[in-house]
């Protein structure tokens, strides 16, 4: 751990609610601003990329209301593109806080900040970003990670904002109100980033290749592991913990399911500059993490493979060969967050090494395989109905007209 690190390791604390109070006298002044009734703003990940749930909801906003100004949360570190639509503001600028204070809907898939303060005539809609996720979060994680008292509270002050939160399961739903302290309306609609694989749109699959050079004779297995927590924690990248051995599973590939295969790998955004090296040292796999829309990414995907990200669950969806691959299990479980499932439980056969790997493409069987995932879905109580972001859209247009919007005709919300 370097000076810098240390300094703010132990001043975090105390200027964490020096922050908060500075932003919430700022969101209490900015309040001189009237709220402009066809502005929304949204926040994905701090501003990281376009995508997520909040990219499909305004597209289909954006149709129903062309003339809405949409206003989208942007960190500049990363690099991407926007619609001609959107408005880019400055991850915590003072634009940023004034436009927060003057629209009349926000959208966020990882939760608003505790101290920021939301203005009746204003509608908040958090629709989280994990599914039915293996790694716990929230006030559900355990081990030496967990959440301590103030966090706790921090994330039922942040709830309490919410008006309402986007579910696509019983699982996810049963989270919200435990992990989240959450006590409001919760719409089982679906998740609007998984329409275009329940309504398996092959366009979008043709659009990805084209736009990463794939040739359509190529089968694609994507490979999409995610972040672990210690890394942050302990200033330390283990990238061993991603030592799938691709090119000797693109050999099983071609003897099990026939056809040439392009193998692709997809990191977390937080290990951009590792995904850089791992290119270098593995120039026959491609890397994609740059690539900003995930779930087109899985529709142009043959079979898929990760270890706790959820974006497998949504690959599922479209009913593809699906694989865990994970080293670091035990310790992921009992030392990192702790896990909603054992892997054993999940229907996609689980490897922690590269002959465990081996093995389970052999022994795979489409039939058996499908029977575990619908029976998945089934105790999970998964509803993924294939026009969510349609319908939350179709909300916030009545929400704009001043109209009263229910969720599931069910606790009423008023401007």
């Amino acid at each position: 751990m370097n000076m810098k690190q240390k300094i703010w390791r132990f001043t975090r604390p105390v200027l964490r609610p020096v922050l908060g109070v500075g932003v919430l006298s700022l969101f209490c002044l900015l309040r001189v601003f009237p709220i402009k009734k066809n502005k929304v703003i949204a926040c994905v990940s701090g501003g990281r990329r376009y995508d997520d749930n909040q990219k499909y909801i305004l597209e289909e906003l954006h149709k129903l209301r062309p003339d809405a100004d949409i206003v989208w949360v942007k960190e500049p570190k990363f690099e991407y593109e926007l619609p001609s639509w959107i408005r880019p503001v400055r991850w915590r600028s003072p634009r940023y806080f004034y436009e927060y204070v003057t629209a009349k809907i926000w959208t966020n898939n990882c939760t608003e900040p505790d101290y920021y303060s939301k203005r009746k005539g204003q509608l908040y809609v958090e629709t989280w970003h994990g599914g039915l996720g293996i790694k716990k979060v929230a006030g559900d994680i355990v081990g030496k990670y967990a959440v301590d008292r103030k966090l706790t509270l921090y994330l039922k002050n942040a709830s309490d904002m919410a008006d309402v939160y986007i579910s696509n399961s019983d699982h996810l739903s049963k989270i919200y109100r435990r992990a989240f302290r959450y006590h409001g309306p919760i719409w089982k609609c679906g998740y609007p980033k998984n329409d275009m694989l329940v309504n398996g749109n092959p366009e979008e699959g043709k659009r990805a290749r084209k736009e990463l050079g794939i040739p359509e004779n190529r089968n694609i297995l994507l490979y999409a592991p995610t972040w672990r927590h210690r890394f942050a924690m302990d200033h330390h990248i283990n990238m061993e913990v991603y030592n799938l051995d691709l090119q000797r599973l693109k050999k099983l590939l071609m003897e099990k399911f026939g056809g040439e295969w392009m193998m692709l790998i997809r990191f977390h955004p937080s290990l951009r500059l590792y995904a850089k090296g791992y290119q270098e040292a593995h120039p026959d796999v491609k890397d994609v993490t740059d690539y900003q829309d995930m779930q087109r990414l899985l529709m142009a995907t043959d079979v898929m493979i990760s270890d706790y990200s959820s974006c497998i669950f949504d690959a599922a969806l479209r009913r593809i060969p699906c694989f865990t691959y994970a080293t670091d299990f035990d310790q992921y479980k009992y030392e990192e967050r702790g896990v909603y499932y054992e892997m054993e439980e999940l229907p996609f056969p689980y490897a922690k090494n590269n002959d465990e790997m081996e093995h389970n493409v052999k022994a795979f069987d489409m039939g058996d395989y499908l029977k575990r995932w619908d029976a998945f879905t089934v105790r999970m109580g998964l509803n993924e109905t294939g026009h969510a972001a349609k319908d939350i859209a179709e909300k916030m247009a009545d929400f704009m007209d001043g109209k009263l919007v229910t969720w599931n005709n069910d606790y009423p919300i008023q401007n």
